[in-house]
């Protein structure tokens, strides 16, 4: 009986040693603005550059810009568009334009510990067609004792329409005020693909610069 229970766990063990997997070491770097507009109201404008292929090509560029209104001191509400360039690993370039909304809440579960969840429905594509995109983030995080640093821990994943949840990020990282306005964020996350061919796992290293006008 043990002989036939270890060949059961022995061939699904090289059965999906078989199936293609891609790993990647990337960076990504951005910079961003925020500005209050009215009361309750922000406008924040961002920046960013990512690289690929062991962080040594370039991979894509972006802009994008969002309104944000808080409607309580939990609720939220966000609207977006960013415009990208995206680079293949032939170098070819081309234009991705993405159209998002977020729905967030926030709330203290306790003392220096607080959670949110952002959710995103997002349109993304471009001049060859478009795809619909829902994106669930939770996030926690805690302000450590008598320092500035708010290590945090997050998990989203990524829900098409047509083969269900095909991205999954994981990410822990840190964030440090500079100045009263000015503050900086370091984090590293693993992101995996699901039902593609070739599905990629991505190991990422991210620094953030913000600045609250």
């Amino acid at each position: 009986m043990n002989k036939i229970r270890n060949s059961i766990i022995l061939l699904l063990i090289s059965s999906l040693s078989v199936f293609p997997q891609e790993n990647d070491l990337q960076s990504w770097y951005s910079f961003s603005l925020k500005k209050k507009l009215v009361k309750k109201i922000d406008l924040t404008l961002k920046s960013g550059i990512r690289y690929r292929e062991n962080s040594s090509l370039l991979s894509k560029q972006f802009f994008d810009f969002k309104f944000k209104k808080r409607w309580s001191k939990r609720v939220s509400f966000a609207s977006g568009y960013r415009y990208a360039n995206n680079w293949d690993k032939e170098l070819k370039a081309s234009d991705n334009h993405r159209f998002y909304s977020d729905l967030s809440y926030k709330n203290k579960l306790v003392k220096r510990l607080d959670c949110s969840i952002r959710n995103r429905w997002q349109t993304q594509g471009n001049i060859y067609g478009y795809k619909m995109t829902l994106r669930q983030k939770f996030l926690f995080s805690y302000n450590i004792r008598k320092t500035k640093l708010t290590p945090n821990i997050a998990t989203e994943y990524f829900l098409n329409l047509y083969n269900g949840v095909n991205k999954l990020r994981s990410t822990i990282s840190v964030s440090h005020p500079i100045t009263k306005n000015i503050a900086f964020d370091f984090a590293y996350r693993i992101q995996q693909e699901f039902y593609v061919n070739n599905p990629e796992t991505i190991f990422i290293f991210e620094g953030k610069l913000s600045y609250d006008l």
